[in-house]
């Protein structure tokens, strides 16, 4: 088989930065699924898979440098979509719900002082 038909073989790193994302992406969907009422308890994990989210952008852009083959820029661009949009959906959920989760914290807190 000629080497421009055969499909690239991509490294373990890159592969390894898939993979991270695809979780990353998947439990902040999990956490995001609509429910009966608002979970405030909900918000750590988001903000900390919105984390997990730019810490993978920042890896694929520094594999970005390492990896110069045309199919490898491919593939890491469409991680690094997948990581951007997993970031500004976990920031967009956690900045809604914020003010209501506070507002109920603190009703709570009046409540049980009572």
């Amino acid at each position: 088989m000629p080497g421009s038909l055969s499909r690239p073989r991509f490294p373990f790193r890159l592969v390894a930065v898939a993979v991270l994302t695809l979780v990353a992406a998947g439990a902040s969907w999990w956490y995001m699924r609509p429910g009966p009422a608002i979970d405030c308890n909900r918000m750590p994990p988001l903000a900390i898979l919105a984390t997990l989210a730019a810490f993978l952008i920042a890896i694929v852009f520094r594999h970005m440098a390492r990896y110069p083959e045309r199919a490898h820029r491919w593939f890491l661009t469409v991680w690094l979509f997948v990581a951007a949009a997993t970031l500004f959906a976990d920031f967009r959920y956690v900045r809604r719900y914020r003010v209501i989760c506070r507002s109920l914290q603190q009703q709570f807190q009046q409540f049980k002082s009572q």
